[in-house]
């Protein structure tokens, strides 16, 4: 075999052994919640209430979630308000921490730390106070997120302290930076944009801030996901049977 061929035949093998799926999302977002609910229970459980490696989908995956803010955003400065209150950059960090002690966008280390993110989606009406915008009350917000971050590490298995110190120190805020670097570049793309293999994912979004169908968007990003692994000739996941 020539050098020439070697390299091309290494080159589809080292292609197909992932899909990357890169999301951007608000923290303490409503319609980002039902999007967060709708992967969890379309593509991570299979639509069933089967466990994450029974549906399969999350060990193929190189999956990563970034947010929107501004990189100057200081946590617990009122002086960078927004429609989520002056924490919102604060609970990104949480986020953000428990996504790279979990590994990170490294294939399948979704299967860690996605439990404790979508956790803390699922909390942030608490963290909210009820209401849309953000609680008036500083003290009610902390009490509620740090609730809320025991409760998901506790159920996740994660290490909420570590991810409580990450979050609170130098480490999260430049994780914080890093993240609102990256959805900055695709904020022509529309709010919230998924990408597949760098490709944005199209035909679930257009209206999905006015009525947000959660099946619509889960089994879009299926059907997108699982075209994308077996294209890539690797077995199709449980999660992906009957498309």
């Amino acid at each position: 075999m020539s050098t020439f061929a070697f390299v091309l035949l290494t080159s589809a093998l080292v292609a197909v052994e992932s899909v990357r799926i890169e999301l951007h999302f608000e923290s303490l977002c409503k319609q980002c919640q039902i999007h967060t609910a709708s992967i969890d229970d379309v593509i991570i459980h299979g639509g069933s209430e089967s466990n994450m490696e029974d549906a399969g989908m999350m060990s193929e995956l190189e999956m990563s979630i970034d947010y929107y803010g501004a990189p100057d955003c200081v946590a617990h400065a009122e002086k960078w308000d927004t429609e989520h209150g002056p924490d919102l950059c604060y609970t990104d960090r949480y986020h953000l921490c428990a996504q790279k002690q979990g590994g990170g966008s490294a294939k399948g280390a979704g299967q860690t730390w996605w439990p404790f993110v979508h956790c803390m989606f699922m909390n942030m009406d608490q963290m909210k106070c009820g209401v849309n915008e953000h609680c008036e009350d500083s003290s009610r917000f902390e009490a509620a997120l740090q609730g809320s971050v025991n409760l998901c590490a506790a159920v996740s298995g994660m290490d909420g302290d570590a991810i409580t110190t990450c979050a609170s120190g130098e480490e999260g805020e430049e994780l914080a930076k890093e993240s609102y670097r990256r959805t900055d570049k695709t904020l022509l793309a529309g709010f919230a944009p998924a990408y597949i293999n760098g490709d944005k994912l199209e035909g679930a979004d257009e209206v999905w801030r006015k009525t947000p169908d959660q099946l619509l968007y889960g089994q879009t990003m299926l059907t997108a996901l699982c075209g994308a692994i077996v294209e890539g000739n690797a077995t199709a996941p449980g999660a992906c049977k009957g498309l």
